[in-house]
């Protein structure tokens, strides 16, 4: 069974969903800023400790080194190695300081280091946690940084590392430093807090952006339906007019037959004849059945017609027999409900010198439908220029409801992205629509 939503759950439906994907979208993007954030943290900070090593490296008697490499020993050397390490572990605030030595393995030995005070002293020799990788690119003299490692005795750290070379060049070992992950984690923070008054403003953009379409979705609606009201008020009207010309022929038809059951009656047969051809001459004067394949176009000329036929106007049709069905049918009777109309009330107050005429044209040209309508006026260059305004009307007894015909068909061939043509000439008005 199909389920009906009421425009309001319809409403919160939208609501709901829009704010789930908005908070999913924003928190993927708070993830991915806060790691790549961190990951470019803990290489700005290898970074500044690496340089910090090179200075050790630099800096550190590579004579006392040298001696205490002869004997392994916790001798005067080592005692002054651990202080010099010592030294620049208070000043750096780092986890360890230390010195490492190569040999042919992928691990790396703690020789001398400067520990945290409630940390006893390693012994010497002590396999380091530094991966093999790392390991392997000391050997080439290369510095390292290791990603975040995790020891159950000291914690997570990153560590950096420095070689420092006898005068031949050789690697003597290298100068490791131990950092702290929480600083990370800080930094992090840090930028994450910085960040912040962005990640509301992409969050307060797109709640904006989500109210836009809701209310430019809302306006649309709205123009929709007025456009469907006009239509239907349009389409009504010029229903009740081709009812009231069927009302009209069939009370004339009755009218002739009556006439001419007269005429039969009292014999005379010669004038019957003449009423019967002048009354078929008339019936011929409209042949749009015959060359017009739009229905709606049909009944709509027809009752325009009729129209202009009441008021002493003539109209003639010129239309290629097409459908013209890229045109919606309510469209179609805007366009020519509204230009006939204007045509005929022009044409009923016209006292020229030209004949009493609209002409209306329907063609095709390759794939574009042109439109033409041409009738004697009495409008100035200047009126013309202001035509299309809504609410212009050049009816000395404007009463407000006349005046938007043109603007609406204005809006209608816009809405086709068609473009119309107007022009005055030798009195007459001539407008071409193309669409």
């Amino acid at each position: 069974m199909r389920i009906q939503l009421s425009n309001k759950q319809r409403m919160i439906y939208f609501i709901v969903i829009s704010v789930t994907l908005l908070s999913l979208l924003t928190g993927i993007k708070l993830y991915f800023s806060y790691h790549s954030t961190s990951k470019a943290a803990e290489i700005t900070l290898a970074k500044q400790y690496t340089e910090i090593a090179i200075d050790i490296a630099e800096d550190l008697d590579k004579d006392t080194f040298h001696a205490f490499m002869q004997t392994k020993t916790y001798d005067e050397n080592h005692k002054q190695l651990k202080q010099f390490l010592e030294e620049y572990q208070k000043r750096i605030n780092s986890l360890y300081v230390y010195i490492l030595v190569l040999d042919d393995t992928d691990i790396s030995k703690v020789m001398v280091s400067a520990n945290p005070h409630h940390i006893k002293d390693f012994p010497i020799g002590f396999p380091c946690t530094v991966p093999a990788a790392q390991v392997r690119l000391a050997k080439k003299g290369s510095d390292y940084h290791t990603a975040i490692i995790k020891d159950e005795h000291t914690g997570t750290y990153l560590s950096v590392g420095m070689p420092f070379f006898d005068e031949s060049g050789k690697v003597l070992g290298v100068i490791g430093i131990d950092i702290s992950a929480n600083q990370l984690g800080n930094i992090s923070e840090q930028v994450i807090q910085n960040n912040t008054y962005v990640f509301v403003m992409d969050i307060l953009f797109a709640l904006l952006l989500l109210a836009g379409v809701y209310l430019l979705n809302k306006w649309y609606k709205a123009r929709l339906k007025q456009d469907m009201q006009e239509s239907e008020k349009m389409y009504i009207s010029e229903l009740g007019k081709v009812v009231d010309t069927i009302k009209s022929s069939r009370h004339d038809l009755m009218n002739h037959f009556q006439v001419l059951n007269g005429l039969m009656d009292i014999g005379k047969y010669e004038k019957a004849h003449i009423y019967l051809k002048h009354l078929t001459e008339e019936s011929k004067a409209l042949h749009l059945s015959l060359s017009v394949k739009n229905p709606m176009m049909l009944v709509l000329f027809k009752s325009k017609w009729e129209l202009a036929h009441s008021k002493g106007i003539y109209v003639s049709f010129d239309t290629d027999y097409e459908g013209f069905d890229r045109i919606v049918p309510m469209d179609m009777v805007k366009l020519f409900s509204n230009l006939l109309d204007n045509a005929i009330e022009a044409v009923e107050v016209y006292e020229g010198m030209l004949s009493r005429t609209i002409h209306v044209s329907c063609k095709m040209d390759k794939s574009i439908y042109v439109f033409t309508i041409e009738n004697p006026t009495s409008l100035t260059d200047h009126e013309l220029g202001t035509l299309f305004q809504a609410g212009y009307t050049t009816k000395q007894a404007a009463d407000g409801v006349h005046g938007n015909g043109l603007s609406i068909v204005k809006r209608t061939i816009e809405k086709y992205e068609g473009v119309m043509k107007c022009r005055l000439e030798d009195g007459k008005l001539w407008m071409e629509i193309r669409i």
